[in-house]
């Protein structure tokens, strides 16, 4: 044989081959075309390594719309022949676009992976309802690929691998994808507060702050984030922040019985420091200033069983300090004088322990403190009735 009838052959072959190849093509579409999707994926396969064929931008769209078919259709028994099929559409698309380098496909391709990228948070969303978090993270993380493919970010996947992955208690890897929603600027002022309750129970309490700081400062009327911001202040026994947080806090929302209370315990705990001692001038300024926070927080809301409690709880230490004093006496016309001084402080309780009774009659606390009271009266008929309520 010469070298031409060589050459001819060798020829005719290579175009037989390609004609193969994009008939293989033609077939795939024609079978996705019929709804035979099993048939389009067989001819469609060898024409994505096949050198005619693999560089052509409609070669990988004819792909991805198969598959894409697959993943997102009623046949179950086909996606269980394919189980990566969501993969090789999201794959095939992305190809597509990269060989698409006129564009003239980009509109068709794009929305095809926005549908993908749907159904992929969907999957999610509902594994993560199901409490399949690992298949929920799954699907968020397709979701974020996918959009990043078109030129978005899916913060709504960001957010909801975070809720998974703190639901399965992968508080490290959840604490990342709440600070990435936050990067990313995710606009819900839940991300700052599951952060920083994640990093208080990290036991990094100045971290939960910063976040807190972080969203009051995007979010500066967000009640939730002030209340925990209080919260974190007094745990961390910053109370001078405590209490500027608590006054800001009152003036966005002065009808909040809540804030009057918190800001009645800190002039408490000024009045009785855990450590160290006032001075009875300041002990008296700071008991004075917390019972007039918690008659503010009685008088917002009636119905607030803390305040009633706590102003007794305010009286009864007040009392106590006066007792303690009088102890001290050895004049007894003095003695009487400053015990009765103290039971004026002391039964001035009774009021606010019976109606804190009236809110939640089942509180102990409250109806021991009632029984030492009646006790104290000589109230038989009541101490009698609060033994009662009490099983003794």
């Amino acid at each position: 044989m010469s070298m031409k009838h060589y050459l001819l052959l060798a020829a005719v072959a290579a175009s037989c081959t390609l004609h193969a190849q994009n008939s293989k093509v033609v077939s795939a579409y024609n079978y996705m075309g019929d709804g035979d999707y099993d048939k389009a994926a067989e001819y469609i396969e060898p024409t994505i390594t096949h050198e005619s064929t693999a560089s052509k931008e409609k070669t990988w769209r004819y792909r991805g719309a198969i598959y894409a078919h697959i993943a997102m259709g009623a046949d179950e028994a086909l996606k269980v022949k394919y189980p990566k099929a969501m993969d090789k559409a999201v794959e095939s698309y992305i190809k597509a676009k990269e060989l698409d380098t006129k564009g003239s496909y980009e509109e068709e391709n794009d929305r095809a992976l926005m549908n993908l990228q749907i159904t992929a948070l969907n999957g999610g969303n509902d594994a993560f309802n199901n409490k399949d978090y690992e298949k929920a993270i799954q699907g968020y993380t397709q979701s974020e690929r996918i959009a990043e493919a078109f030129g978005r970010v899916d913060s709504n996947a960001v957010f909801n691998s975070a809720l998974a992955y703190e639901a399965m208690g992968d508080t490290a890897t959840a604490m990342e994808r709440y600070a990435e929603c936050i990067k990313i600027g995710y606009d819900k002022p839940e991300v700052f507060r599951y952060l920083a309750s994640m990093q208080k129970r990290s036991g990094n309490l100045d971290k939960a702050i910063a976040t807190t700081k972080q969203g009051l400062a995007k979010y500066p009327d967000n009640k939730e984030m002030m209340l925990d911001l209080v919260a974190f202040l007094l745990e961390a026994n910053r109370m001078d922040e405590a209490e500027t947080s608590v006054q800001a806090a009152i003036e966005n929302d002065p009808t909040n019985p809540v804030l009057y209370s918190v800001l009645g315990s800190l002039y408490d705990g000024k009045a009785n420091p855990k450590e160290g001692e006032v001075a009875e001038a300041e002990m008296i300024k700071w008991y004075d200033l917390a019972e007039q926070a918690y008659k503010k927080s009685i008088e917002v809301a009636p119905d607030f069983f803390d305040s009633y409690y706590n102003i007794g709880v305010l009286y009864n230490n007040r009392a106590a300090y006066e007792y303690e004093k009088c102890n001290q006496i050895t004049d007894d016309t003095k003695y009487n004088a400053c015990k009765t001084k103290a039971d004026a402080i002391y039964l001035k309780t009774i009021p606010y322990f019976e109606e804190a009774h009236k809110l939640k009659p089942d509180d102990n606390a409250t109806m021991e403190q009632l029984k030492k009271l009646y006790a104290k009266t000589g109230d038989t008929e009541k101490y009698n009735a609060i033994k009662k309520e009490l099983g003794e």
